[in-house]
């Protein structure tokens, strides 16, 4: 059978490749193509993309994503800013599905206000003359599947489901029988994203992981290894790991980065989701920095020990700072060292975001802000009208909160322009 799979456009008012990959797309690749079903994977946003010509990455291999400017939807026009489409154009999209001729589309959207981009795919799928069958799956469909259905998705499948009726396809029970993920389809790489792990044994009152996943699910650290080596064997040096957990047990990540060492791996590791500093001891620390793993990113998300308490935080401000030293002690450098921290939630005012700050930049190291919003199904949802105001960009101008954000962001900047790499 003829499958593609698609990674639909953006629409937002910011996006950016912070090795941005759709994950879970390339593991359905992998799995349908043992199934020997043949499989073609149109990422929209791939800003590599051969139809792009002037392509531009850091020395991490991030880089901007191509965008034209569009107007914005009614309940956003009061929102200020620029609207954006990111991807190739729609007449291209159009064009490579009607070339590919699939039988089967399968098309993903992780957050739940980028669904503008899943309308303009079931308009192009509708307008061809054999209409393949169309399936939705990821993140936005498991939070909000009702909303798809209205937007005229009629085969929804959340994450956890683990039979596609349309095509007779089952899925692994369990994320270690998962194989690697399928990076054939692009033709220019210059990172992978990965992940070990699936779910977090934590469950933090803003966030999705807990609903989506029952427990967390681990690949087995040779596995892991074994996947790494395969890209590395292809020239791929820079690797970002997806977990929401990655340190959870201590003694697998262990593990992993022994097993990293031992193959004479010698390649650049990245946590975007963060990671939490109760975890980070001095063992562990050394092994990060010998493994190769570039600029930590750790979770502390408030400096308030009231709050901490309340959110079932994950760590507390001893343990953030011991986790610093012990980084700092091994060979990284404070400008090289981020720290998460939360803003515009509620319940959390702004003076204590600029108090958390001031905490982080009194401790030396950079600050990154992590803006809120109210994620569908879990405890801090707040049902708003539409899937679009649950953007982080847009949830603190919905509530008029832009000046005490610009205020914020300006502390931020001034911390980290005092972190050095010295």
């Amino acid at each position: 059978m003829k499958i593609l799979l698609i990674n639909p456009p953006i629409y937002d008012f910011a996006a950016y490749d912070f090795w941005m990959k759709p994950l879970g797309l390339l593991y359905i690749s992998s799995l349908l193509k043992k199934e020997k079903h043949k499989v073609y994977l149109l990422d929209v946003v791939d800003r590599l993309d051969n139809y792009f010509r002037e392509i531009k990455n850091d020395s991490l291999g991030r880089g901007k994503l191509k965008f034209v400017k569009v107007e914005k939807p009614k309940i956003l026009e009061k929102i200020p800013g620029k609207f954006k489409r990111y991807g190739l154009p729609k007449r291209v999209i159009f064009e490579r599905v009607k070339e590919f001729k699939p039988e089967v589309v399968m098309v993903s959207c992780s957050m739940t206000y980028w669904y503008l981009g899943l309308i303009e795919i079931r308009e192009i799928i509708n307008s061809l003359e054999n209409k393949p069958i169309l399936i939705l799956g990821g993140i936005y469909p498991s939070l909000l599947p009702e909303h798809a259905k209205e937007l005229g998705f009629e085969r929804v499948y959340p994450i956890g489901e683990k039979y596609i009726k349309e095509i007779d396809f089952k899925i692994p029970d369990h994320f270690g029988l998962f194989p690697l993920p399928d990076y054939s389809h692009y033709s220019r790489l210059n990172y992978v994203a990965l992940s070990t792990s699936v779910g977090c044994p934590f469950s933090c009152p803003y966030c999705a992981t807990p609903y989506l996943y029952e427990k967390k699910e681990e690949k087995e650290e040779e596995q892991v290894v074994d996947e790494i080596y395969y890209f590395y064997k292809k020239g791929i040096t820079k690797f970002a790991f997806y977990d929401d957990a990655l340190l959870i047990p201590p003694e697998r990540f262990i593990n992993l980065c022994e097993e990293i060492k031992e193959r004479g791996i010698k390649a650049y590791f990245f946590t975007p989701n963060g990671l939490h500093p109760r975890f980070i001891s001095k063992e562990i620390a050394r092994l990060m920095y010998e493994a190769g793993f570039k600029e930590p990113r750790l979770s502390l998300e408030t400096s308030d020990e009231i709050i901490q308490e309340k959110f079932y935080l994950k760590t507390s401000n001893y343990e953030y700072v011991k986790a610093i030293e012990n980084l700092l002690k091994v060979g990284y450098k404070k400008g090289e060292i981020y720290t998460y921290l939360l803003v515009g939630v509620p319940g959390i005012s702004y003076e204590s975001v600029e108090k958390s700050i001031l905490f982080v930049g009194k401790v030396g190291v950079k600050v990154s802000l992590a803006e809120f919003s109210p994620i569908p199904k879990t405890p801090m949802d707040e049902n708003l009208p539409d899937p679009l105001l649950t953007n982080n960009t847009v949830y603190y101008r919905y509530k008029n909160e832009e000046d005490k954000m610009i205020k914020v962001k300006k502390l931020a900047k001034e911390v980290n322009k005092k972190a050095t790499n010295f």
